[in-house]
C-alpha cells in the first residue's frame, strides 16, 4: 500500500466502497459523485481517481477519463492499475509506444501480474520489439498463468520473425496444451504442421 493510501480518511472510504458497488451496477454517474466526493474528503486518493477514470470511460468522456489517470499516476507512482488502465486508453488511440511506456511502469510495480505481461507483451509485439516480447512471455509462463495460454501464441510468432523456428514450434505445441480449443487453435495448428514441414527438410 502506497504511504498516501495510509492516510485515506474513514469517510472517503465509505464513499469509495459506495462508488465501487454503483460502478458494479453500471450506475456510471452515480458512482461519479460518490467518487467526487471521496476526492473532496481527501485528493490524493489514486484509487478514487482510477475509478473515476473507468465511470467516464464507460460514458464515453475520455478527456475527463484521460486526466482521471494522469491524476492517479501522478499521486501515486507506483500505481500499477492506474499505468495499465492509461496504456489502454492509448492502446485505443493507437498510440502504442506510449502504450508500452506505461506498461513496462505497470510491471515494474507488480511484476508478477500475468494480464500486465500480456498485454506488454502483445504491444510489443506490434512494435516488433520481439526479444523484449518474449521475454515478457516467458515471464507470463513462470508464474500462475491458466488463461494466458495467448503468451506461447505471441512468442512462437515472435521467435519466427528472429527465425528461430524450432523454438516457435515448441511454444505453439505449449500454446495447443494449454488451449486445445479456442478461437486461435485452428491457426496455431497451421502454423505448426507448417513449421514443421519447414524443419523436416
Amino acid at each position: 500500500m502506497a504511504a498516501p493510501d495510509l492516510k485515506i480518511p474513514a469517510k472517503a472510504r465509505k464513499e469509495f466502497d459506495k462508488a465501487s458497488d454503483l460502478l458494479s451496477q453500471k450506475e456510471w454517474q452515480k458512482a461519479i459523485e460518490r467518487l467526487r466526493r471521496a476526492l473532496d474528503l481527501y485528493p490524493n486518493y489514486a484509487a478514487a481517481y482510477n475509478n473515476l477514470a473507468v465511470a467516464y470511460g464507460q460514458l464515453g468522456d475520455r478527456l475527463y477519463e484521460r486526466e482521471a489517470l494522469e491524476h492517479a499516476i501522478k499521486i501515486n507512482d507506483h500505481f500499477a492499475a492506474g499505468f495499465v488502465n492509461l496504456a489502454r486508453f492509448y492502446i485505443k488511440d493507437n498510440d502504442l509506444p506510449q502504450a508500452e511506456t506505461l506498461l513496462v511502469k505497470a510491471t515494474a510495480a507488480d511484476p508478477t501480474n500475468p494480464e500486465t505481461l500480456t498485454l506488454l507483451a502483445r504491444v510489443e509485439f506490434v512494435e516488433k520489439h520481439y526479444e523484449e516480447a518474449i521475454v515478457n512471455c516467458h515471464k507470463v509462463h513462470a508464474v500462475a498463468h491458466e488463461r494466458y495460454a495467448l503468451v506461447h501464441y505471441i512468442a512462437a510468432r515472435a521467435l519466427e520473425h528472429l527465425n528461430r523456428l524450432r523454438e516457435a514450434a515448441t511454444e505453439l505445441q505449449t500454446f495447443l496444451q494449454e488451449e486445445p480449443a479456442g478461437p486461435r487453435t485452428e491457426d496455431a495448428r497451421k502454423e505448426l504442421a507448417s513449421l514443421e514441414e519447414h524443419l523436416a527438410r
